[in-house]
C-alpha cells in the first residue's frame, strides 16, 4: 500500500487533502476562540451597570449583547400591575417569581413600562390549594421613586394569557395586553431582593445558554470534515491496491488455466511421430518428338 501511496498522483492528492484538512483546523479554531470570547465578554459585561435608558428603549428588543448585563433605572412600581409566574424551578423546589411594572420617566415625560421580576417565593406560600392567587404572602413593592438594579433579561416566549393575576411566561406581549404600553420589550431579574423575597438565579435564556454551545458544535463539525478528506485520500489509495490485487489475482488465475490445458491440437508433431505422406501425383503420358507410335 506504501508502494501506491508514493505515486506522485497521490502525494499530490494528499497535499491537497491536507490543505483542506489545515483550513477546517483554521475554522474550528475559530468557532472555539469565538466561544471563549462570548463567555469571557458575558462574564465580564455582567459587571458593569449600565443605565437602561441609554442602552435599551420603549419597544425595543433585548438584544444577545445585552442579556444577562446589569441595568440600572428609576421610576415608581404600580402595585395595582403585577403578576405571579408559578410553576418554576429554583434552587431545586418550586417557585413562584413576583413581577410588577415599573414607570419610567422617558426624556419626553412620557411614561414606560418595565416588567421587573422582584424575586420569588415558594410556590406553596403565594399559591393557594385550589391555584388561586394568595394576595395576602405577596409583599408589597417599595413606594414612590426608586432605582432599581438588576440583570437584563429578553422577553419569553407567550403560550397562555393571564388569569386571576397568574401567568406562566414573563412575556411582554402578555403583559402589553394586560398592562398597556408603551413597555420596554424584556425584564429586569433583581438579584438582591429584599425579604420575603428571594434574589433571581442567574439567567436562563434559551439563545445565550445555546451560543456557546452552537459555537463548540460548529468547531467539532470543522474537526470532523478535516478527518473526513484524509479519509478520502486513504480510501482512493485503498481502492488502487484492492484493484491492482484484485487484477494480479486474475491474471495468475489465467496463467494457471492455460497451464493445465495443455497442448492444442493443431501443436508441433513429436520427434517420434511419423511424417505427413504427401499424396504423389499421377505422372503424365510422354508424347513428342523421342517417342514413336506403334507400328
Amino acid at each position: 500500500m506504501l508502494r501506491v501511496a508514493l505515486r506522485p498522483r497521490f502525494l499530490g492528492l494528499l497535499a491537497l487533502m491536507i490543505a483542506a484538512t489545515i483550513v477546517c483546523g483554521l475554522l474550528a479554531t475559530w468557532q472555539w476562540d469565538r466561544a471563549h470570547r462570548a463567555m469571557t465578554a458575558r462574564t465580564e459585561v455582567s459587571e458593569t451597570v449600565n443605565d437602561l435608558t441609554a442602552v435599551l428603549e420603549p419597544g425595543s428588543p433585548v438584544t444577545n449583547e445585552l442579556v444577562g448585563t446589569t441595568a440600572r433605572v428609576e421610576g415608581v412600581f404600580a402595585p395595582e400591575e403585577q403578576i405571579v409566574i408559578p410553576g418554576r424551578q429554583i434552587d431545586g423546589q418550586s417557585a413562584a417569581i413576583i413581577v410588577t411594572a415599573l414607570h419610567v420617566t422617558q426624556a419626553d415625560g412620557s411614561i414606560a413600562r418595565l416588567p421587573v421580576a422582584r424575586g420569588w417565593l415558594p410556590e406553596s406560600v403565594a399559591i393557594r390549594a385550589d391555584g388561586t392567587l394568595d394576595p395576602s404572602a405577596i409583599p408589597a413593592p417599595p413606594e414612590g421613586t426608586v432605582q432599581v438594579s438588576g440583570r437584563l433579561e429578553a422577553s419569553e416566549s407567550a403560550t397562555s394569557g393571564v388569569s386571576g393575576g397568574i401567568a406562566q411566561q414573563i412575556a411582554t406581549p402578555l403583559l402589553v395586553n394586560t398592562w398597556g404600553g408603551p413597555m420596554y420589550y424584556g425584564y429586569i431579574a433583581v438579584q438582591d431582593a429584599p425579604a420575603p423575597l428571594q434574589g433571581m438565579p442567574a439567567a436562563q435564556s434559551a439563545f445565550s445558554a445555546g451560543l456557546d454551545w452552537q459555537n463548540l458544535g460548529y468547531a467539532l463539525q470543522w474537526i470532523v470534515f478535516g478527518g473526513f478528506f484524509l479519509y478520502l485520500w486513504w480510501r482512493s489509495v485503498r481502492t488502487v491496491v484492492l484493484d491492482e490485487r484484485a487484477a494480479a489475482r486474475e491474471a495468475l488465475a489465467e496463467r494457471a488455466a492455460a497451464a493445465v490445458v495443455g497442448p492444442s491440437a493443431d501443436a508441433e508433431p513429436t520427434a517420434g511421430s511419423a511424417p505427413p505422406v504427401n499424396p504423389v501425383p499421377h505422372e503424365r503420358e510422354e508424347t513428342g518428338a523421342d517417342s514413336a507410335p506403334a507400328r
